[in-house]
């Protein structure tokens, strides 16, 4: 059981992810966020609808890794600090930053 701190860590962590796929031209488009807890792993997820684009352009790549960042945004900007909760991001964004530097 989370306690009702980091239930609110995950919410507003969630809602980053959230809010900047709004914003975001480039991003894919969000199907579902959760602050349900799946497992020992996750305490909270944003699924999105993939694209089925086999190449991406630096729009895309800058708005996908501003998505990924969202998260940790939130964090910082609603409560203050940032969490471990988003260390899943991290590879991710490595694989997308090298991509874009290749690229350009």
């Amino acid at each position: 059981m989370i306690s009702k701190e980091e239930r609110k860590t995950v919410a507003y962590h969630e809602a980053g992810h959230a809010v900047a796929a709004w914003f975001l031209e480039h991003a894919e488009p969000l199907l579902k966020v959760s602050i349900v807890p799946r497992g020992s792993a996750a305490l909270g997820f944003a699924q999105y609808l993939p694209s089925e684009n086999l190449l991406m352009t630096v729009p895309q790549m800058t708005d996908m890794m501003c998505m990924a960042l969202g998260g940790r945004a939130a964090e910082q900007v609603m409560l203050g600090k940032i969490s471990t909760g988003n260390k899943a991001a991290a590879p991710i964004l490595c694989l997308r930053c090298y991509a874009l530097l290749s690229y350009t």
